[in-house]
């Protein structure tokens, strides 16, 4: 009778794990508090002043310009400009939707400052980059789309163009700490259980079972069956799928090329519940059922268009 040494690999896995945690964790910790401390400055408010002269020469609603703009310090600060503008009348649907598209990419440069950058790239190196630049990439093209609709669509205002207000210069360190401990409170379980995982399930064949039962249908795409893992693990935790990404390049389970497959396939797989859970409220409180719905609905067909073409070009190289 064979006995199968299950104790073994989970020791060494944790092991692993741990120094991997320690070190991975310190990177993104401090990258976390530096990022943190360089936003409370108001570095993305003085960018958005930077571009305020080239963005009101464009022929659109000023308050479209307003809400772009704010886009690159607050989201949310962005589209209470567009509900205090519709109910002003100084601004239409037709408009509020192709702002939101506009507000695209200033949303997702914020982002970068606050997940991206302190998260992704430390754990996935220089695939986390190509990740960072893909998603500013379809950001960036619904930004486009977002400018030509104003330019169809938008009429001529004599208002001026509202100020922003300025980001609060009063948070400091103390509060970038605060942050960086309430972020490592819920990084560090998750990357050193993802990663224990990762290393434990591959010591002991489990990729492979797993290889060998879906293997008719990735072949159809000539895919790696663990590129399925990682996405459907991005369905329940979007940090839980980095950390095993990273995981699973530092086995050389998957290339860099598969990860950016599941992790595009992944975002796919949520980008509807992902919508429902946060987008969708805030929209409705601020637009209302119909339009709040409508700028959803417009802006996630529109962003799972353009995954849908990356991950075929992915597919084809």
């Amino acid at each position: 009778m064979v006995v199968v040494d299950y104790l073994t690999p989970l020791v060494e896995s944790i092991k692993i794990s741990a120094y991997y945690t320690i070190k991975i964790s310190t990177i993104v910790l401090i990258t976390v508090f530096v990022v943190n401390y360089i936003m409370n400055t108001g570095i993305m408010k003085k960018f958005s002043d930077l571009l305020s002269p080239i963005l009101k020469k464009l022929k659109i609603n000023p308050l479209s310009i307003s809400s772009i703009l704010a886009c690159f310090f607050s989201p949310t600060v962005g589209y209470s400009i567009l509900s205090e503008g519709l109910k002003e009348n100084k601004i239409n649907e037709k408009e509020i939707i192709g702002t939101s598209l506009a507000n695209s990419f200033p949303s997702v440069l914020s982002h970068t400052f606050t997940f991206f950058i302190p998260v992704v790239v430390p754990i996935l190196g220089w695939t986390g980059i190509l990740f960072v630049l893909i998603r500013l990439g379809v950001a960036l093209a619904k930004t486009i789309i977002g400018f030509v609709y104003l330019s169809i669509v938008s009429k001529d205002y004599s208002f001026e163009m509202q100020n922003i207000n300025k980001m609060d210069k009063k948070e400091n360190a103390k509060k970038s700490f605060k942050r960086t401990i309430k972020f490592a409170k819920r990084l560090i379980p998750i990357l050193f259980f993802m990663m224990t995982l990762v290393i434990y399930l591959s010591k002991v064949g489990f990729f492979d079972y797993v290889e060998r039962f879906v293997q008719p249908i990735t072949n159809l795409l000539n895919l790696n069956p663990n590129v399925g893992i990682l996405a459907l693990t991005e369905i329940m935790n979007v940090q839980a799928a980095i950390v095993m990404a990273g995981g699973f390049l530092n086995e050389n389970i998957l290339t860099p090329k598969e990860v950016l497959i599941g992790l595009i396939i992944g975002n796919v797989l949520t980008f509807s519940t992902r919508y429902v859970k946060h987008s969708l409220p805030l929209h409705v409180s601020l637009f209302g059922a119909k339009l709040g719905t409508k700028i959803v609905m417009i802006n996630a067909i529109i962003t799972l268009i353009l995954d849908i073409f990356i991950i075929v070009g992915l597919l084809l190289i």
